[in-house]
């Protein structure tokens, strides 16, 4: 996106606020950019300061003698209006607004945002902000750090946005802390205009940036975000701490102000839909990330462990397992003596096993080992296995990921013990650490290679007539008054049964209260106000149909947001599956898929579907709905 182009690579800046007492945050932002070896010319703006830091301050943006790319306002929000019209007098097309107290505080403040935003907006303006916490750009062209940030990270391809700017700062000092060098960081604030969309289309396009880290808290377009996330996690990893997950965190959320949260169900849904790897905190985040930025490498599932104790090693092989992950036994012990040799000598063995995919390695000092010694031994292994020859059909030894655990004291940060040029292995203080971010990566490689699939074309689908025919039904219900208060239509079952036929499906010619009995499934479409049409899907089991397994409190619904795709309905279909613990559906997959995908496309193309709850039972090789609610909405105008 090339409006958002000069917020990361400006030439001229100007810091309105910039003052020359130190303890003020408009002085601490100057003197950042300053530090920064900023590539451009920056001003500082202070109608009553002569200069500030020794360079010439000028009274407004209006005096500033050449045109500015980026304007920085570090002023109280009383006077951000006055400024802003300053903005639009100098013709500035990009500003960042670091003030608070706008609707980060309460309703004077929304409006007051509302307004500068309408302003800004009808200018051509791009706005990042209100309380941002700053930007960073570190490109060896720019090198900008117009932020809060004290501690900058070295440059690297790993680009951050944050929705908290006191975390996005934490952020950015732990990234520091562990060497993970950084090119772009944003510190998102109120989004009254530049959202974490702008910027996952910004990065994603940015052959610069080779992964992208998001701290979100709510969405403002979620379906936007997914289609932009689908394209981009097949050229290059988005992480994502999704907070706000919990009920008392949602109420947390709403009270600073953001979007109301969604279920999370939903959101982890659309994260797996758009490959986005999900993790539960900070120190996740960055146990992932190191991990995938370690060099050229391809997961897969099936896990070896190399250790010199056997305690260290319980608990990782119950981590894998726990984590999903096919532990390859038995352990490999090393032992106590001759460590570095030992691990020299085994782990090219186990990398070149054709049954293990990665390695753990564990290492806890015993008496007089030396630490440094087995790192140089694992070193040496890894570039030992680089010179194998290819083997058709067989994963490259190099190219098994190996991450490590040293039980050691004193230093609990991730460390990278380095191998050539362009491998590293990710060092964890604890075995867990190493197993989850192995999990995370694994699973994104998987998605990478997996079919993305495709919308299908069905035959037999006439959503146009299935249409009509709802709003014939609304018509009449509304001539006889039999519509509620927010203008929603229930179907009767003759509707049902015809708008079924429409979009090729079958229906009982009255609803079948006992339906139950049978092998049946429970499709439900409904609006979510944030992330459009879902679908969930429910199976029956040999205890239980459908109906029942839904209200089961120990069963969790499989959800996808719409349309799907073939692979969509796949693996909708085997989740639900494995949530039925049963094999009685098992062989009417086909017919499952095709009701689903025959639903997705009645709801993607007639929007004023509100809700669709409809269970069928199988009939040879058949789906028939026997029972089920269908609410419209009246047609817009």
């Amino acid at each position: 996106m090339t409006s958002l182009h000069h917020f990361f690579h400006p030439k001229v800046v100007a810091v309105v606020g910039a003052s020359r007492n130190k303890d003020r945050l408009g002085h601490v932002l100057f003197r950042h950019i300053l530090n920064s070896d900023f590539r451009g010319t920056v001003y500082p703006v202070n109608p009553s300061a002569q200069s500030v830091a020794a360079v010439r301050a000028y009274p407004s943006l209006r005096d500033v003698p050449e045109p500015v790319d980026l304007a920085v306002l570090v002023v109280p929000a009383s006077q951000v209006l006055s400024v802003i019209d300053d903005v639009i007098a100098a013709g500035i097309k990009h500003v960042m607004i670091l003030s608070s107290g706008f609707s980060d505080m309460d309703k004077p403040g929304e409006e007051l945002e509302r307004e500068i935003s309408e302003k800004l907006r009808a200018a051509g303006c791009r706005l990042i902000g209100p309380n941002s916490l700053g930007l960073i750009q570190m490109d060896s062209e720019t090198r900008l750090n117009a932020s809060f940030a004290p501690k900058v990270p070295e440059y690297g391809h790993v680009a951050i946005a944050s929705h908290s700017g006191a975390l996005g700062i934490t952020i950015l000092d732990y990234a520091a802390y562990i060497g993970l060098g950084v090119a772009s960081f944003v510190s998102l604030g109120n989004r009254a205009d530049v959202s974490g969309n702008d910027l996952l289309q910004y990065w994603g396009d940015d052959p610069a940036i080779e992964m992208i880290l998001l701290y979100l808290e709510s969405f403002g377009n979620p379906r936007n975000f997914s289609r932009l996330a689908r394209r981009i996690t097949r050229q290059k990893p988005i992480l994502a701490v999704k907070s706000a997950r919990t009920p008392v965190g949602h109420d947390v959320a709403n009270a600073r102000t953001v979007s109301v949260a969604a279920e999370d169900a939903t959101v982890e849904a659309m994260f797996l839909q758009a490959g986005v790897i999900r993790v539960d905190t900070l120190q996740e985040l960055f146990d992932v990330a190191v991990l995938l930025k370690a060099g050229p490498t391809r997961g897969g599932r099936r896990v070896a462990v190399v250790t010199n104790t056997a305690g260290g090693a319980v608990m990782t092989v119950d981590r894998i397992v726990r984590e999903g992950l096919d532990f390859v036994g038995p352990v490999i012990n090393v032992g106590f003596e001759t460590l570095a040799e030992s691990y020299r000598e085994v782990l090219p063995q186990v990398l070149r096993d054709p049954s293990v995919d990665s390695v753990i390695v564990l290492f806890t000092p015993v008496g007089p080992s030396n630490e440094e010694a087995v790192r140089v031994a694992i070193s040496a292994a890894l570039c030992e296995v680089a010179n194998d020859p290819p083997a058709p059909g067989v994963r490259h030894p190099y190219e098994k990921p190996v991450v490590a655990n040293f039980l050691t004291t004193g230093d609990y940060r991730v460390r990278m013990l380095e191998v050539d040029s362009e491998r590293q292995i990710p060092i964890y203080p604890f075995p867990e650490q190493a197993v989850r971010a192995l999990a995370k990566v694994v699973a994104y490689h998987e998605y990478r290679e997996k079919d993305p699939g495709v919308i299908p074309f069905v035959d037999g689908i006439d959503t146009d007539l299935a249409r009509a025919r709802m709003f014939q039904e609304i018509s009449a219900k509304s001539y006889r008054g039999e519509e509620d208060v927010q203008g929603l239509v229930m179907l009767d079952w003759p509707a049902v049964r015809e708008v079924l036929a429409a979009i090729g499906l079958d229906a009982a010619d009255a609803p079948n209260a006992q339906a139950e009995e049978q092998a049946s499934f429970n499709i439900v479409v409904e609006t979510d106000p944030l992330f459009g049409p879902l679908l969930r899907l429910y199976l029956s089991s040999e205890e239980r149909g459908a109906a029942a397994l839904r209200r089961s409190a120990k069963t969790l619904p499989t959800v996808r947001l719409l349309p799907l795709t073939d692979a969509d309905a796949r693996e909708l279909w085997s989740d639900a599956l494995l949530n039925s613990a049963s094999s009685r559906m098992k062989p009417h997959e086909d017919v499952v898929i095709d009701a689903m995908i025959r639903m997705s496309q009645w709801v993607e193309d007639v929007p004023e579907i509100v809700e669709a709850d409809l269970y069928f039972v199988i009939e040879g090789d058949r789906a028939v709905c026997v029972a089920g609610r269908v609410e419209v909405a009246r047609r817009n105008g």
